[in-house]
């Protein structure tokens, strides 16, 4: 009976970077987010915040990606992310250009290679000037810069479809 009880309490531990600790299930490591489920509500834990995972069953294949994870540093990725987010490229320019060359924006955009380097001011704001020449980051830099532009650029092509409704 008391090991019938013992494997009902059992379950993952997460401590965050603020020292508080949760426990549940770790249900996926998806990028540079945990996805946390406890008391049957699943949370989305950004890997920055987390101090420390630790798991019920180290044979779980969470577990093992985990483990493939540890050996890259996930704020690596994370880094690249938000300074793609906060520095790269000029929204009203990607705007304009998805007005006024629609589809073929976008495709110029998803050929296009981002790096820090040439959004000047992610060279000069960013504090991850070291991280510029590691692939991880510059991977995760790339994604997001590219996704930012090209959602700019589809917010221009849906203007100017809705437009064209409008004055039909």
């Amino acid at each position: 009976m008391s090991l019938l009880t013992l494997c009902t309490f059992a379950s993952d531990v997460l401590t965050l970077n603020n020292a508080m600790v949760f426990s549940g299930e770790i249900v996926k490591i998806k990028g540079c987010i945990v996805l946390f489920k406890s008391e049957g509500i699943k949370y989305e834990i950004p890997v920055a915040d987390i101090f420390s995972l630790e798991f019920e069953d180290v044979n779980n294949k969470v577990y093992t990606d985990y483990m493939k994870l540890a050996d890259n540093d996930p704020n690596k990725c994370m880094s690249g992310r938000m300074d793609a987010e906060n520095y790269h490229g000029k929204n009203g320019s990607h705007f304009v250009l998805g007005l006024l060359f629609g589809p073929f924006a976008m495709i110029g955009t998803a050929l296009a290679n981002p790096t820090p380097e040439k959004g000047k001011d992610t060279y000069a704001m960013s504090q991850n000037k070291n991280l510029f020449s590691d692939p991880e980051y510059l991977s995760c830099y790339k994604k997001k810069a590219k996704g930012k532009m090209i959602g700019m650029e589809a917010l221009g092509w849906g203007t100017w479809i809705l437009f064209l409704i409008a004055i039909s």
